[in-house]
């Protein structure tokens, strides 16, 4: 459900209403879906894909690498829904209880949300200099495979979740949380963005204010119409989750979609303290769209 707002807009075809909007009809958008963020990566920097949706590390990773030469720009942000921690081991309560035969299954070794936020909760345990704490502990794992992993009693007791999943693997009997997104950008994060080449930004400004305007509708739909939004789910994710779930996920205060990005700054400060990427950005409107810059962000 990480990427609704892109569910939403697809079957609602939001981009080409916005589009003709703005005096470019007939414009048809096509979504593809790539098996990792790597892939996403290398898509939008290659011009096979005009722009991507990734997690917030993996942007900034991409943003700092790409300084001078590809120069890639956030376009908006697409969820605040929280990522969760959860355990089967009934010893550990909190990450300082995590040891050494505990495995961490999270998509992205290094590089996903999970990953980053795991070495954020690290360092503020244990300080900046053990940010690498529970790498050790981690294990590559998609999110189907991941809970499957976790139920079935195998070496993976842990699954840094996201919804649906994370429903499911809570309502099982001693699955348990440790720690969310929210507590460690203290308060409601962005998870991911979607982002472009600012050669195709500036090539493209139409486009862009129809693809900001359609994602933001997008947004308002999910909050106004909820059986919109199920409707939308059901049609294009292909999970096989009932409508009572999908409907239950949305119900949940903690999850929400806008247009504004938060705690981006807080990540990218935590990254390039502990070296992982070499720039830092001077503020959150270094890393989005100037359409964006009148927002409420961080």
């Amino acid at each position: 459900m990480t990427y609704l707002v892109t569910n939403v807009m697809q079957h609602a075809q939001l981009l080409e209403k916005h589009a003709a909007t703005v005096g470019l009809p007939g414009v048809k958008a096509e979504y593809v879906r790539l098996a990792a963020g790597n892939n996403v990566n290398d898509a939008v920097i290659s011009g096979a894909v005009e722009i991507g949706a990734t997690g917030v590390p993996a942007f900034l990773l991409m943003w700092a690498k790409t300084r001078g030469s590809a120069d890639v720009m956030a376009i908006a942000p697409f969820n605040n829904m929280p990522l969760v921690l959860v355990t089967r081991n009934p010893a550990v309560q909190k990450v300082e209880d995590l040891g050494p035969n505990d495995r961490i299954a999270l998509p992205g070794v290094g590089v996903s949300s999970q990953a980053i936020m795991l070495r954020m909760a690290a360092a503020h345990a244990f300080g900046d200099a053990n940010f690498q704490k529970f790498d050790a502990l981690t294990i590559n794992r998609g999110h189907p495979d991941a809970m499957a992993a976790l139920l079935s009693n195998t070496e993976i007791n842990c699954h840094f979740s996201a919804a649906p999943y994370l429903q499911r693997e809570l309502a099982v009997p001693g699955i348990h949380p440790i720690l969310t997104s929210t507590d460690v950008y203290g308060g409601p994060g962005t998870i991911g963005v979607m982002f472009a080449t600012k050669k195709f930004r500036d090539a493209n400004p139409k486009l862009m204010a129809a693809f900001i305007g359609a994602a933001e509708e997008a947004m308002a739909l999910i909050k106004r119409d909820r059986k919109v939004a199920v409707d939308a789910y059901m049609a294009v994710s292909g999970d096989n989750a009932s409508r009572e779930e999908v409907e239950k996920v949305l119900a949940d205060p903690t999850t929400f979609f806008d247009i504004n990005p938060r705690g981006t700054m807080k990540v990218a400060e935590f990254m390039h303290r502990t070296g992982q990427i070499k720039i830092k950005p001077e503020n959150w409107q270094t890393l989005f769209v100037p359409e964006l810059h009148g927002k409420a962000g961080s």
